[in-house]
């Protein structure tokens, strides 16, 4: 199983999780029919090959804003507050 996370970069530079899905390992169908209907323009999903939304989480942040200085990752689903530093 793998999650996927769903959101969108903010006006302000940060990355807001707003949906948190789980799917089998590599479900481009469940991906597409997930994030249909969103904004393309402001749409933001990467799978992680993790169980819990925590660990998915943490790996975006790792992964998409560690490196960005001033920018945070905004978790709206479970409001998990990443590991930093």
């Amino acid at each position: 199983m793998s999650t996927l996370l769903i959101g969108r970069w903010t006006w302000a530079g940060h990355l807001e999780v707003t949906g948190s899905h789980q799917i089998e390992d590599g479900d481009t169908d469940a991906i597409r029919e997930l994030i249909q209907g969103g904004d393309i323009g402001n749409l933001w999903a990467a799978e992680f090959p993790v169980d819990r939304h925590r660990d998915a989480v943490q790996r975006a942040h790792d992964e998409y804003v560690a490196d960005e200085h001033g920018t945070r990752l905004i978790d709206e689903v479970e409001h998990y507050e990443p590991v930093t530093g």
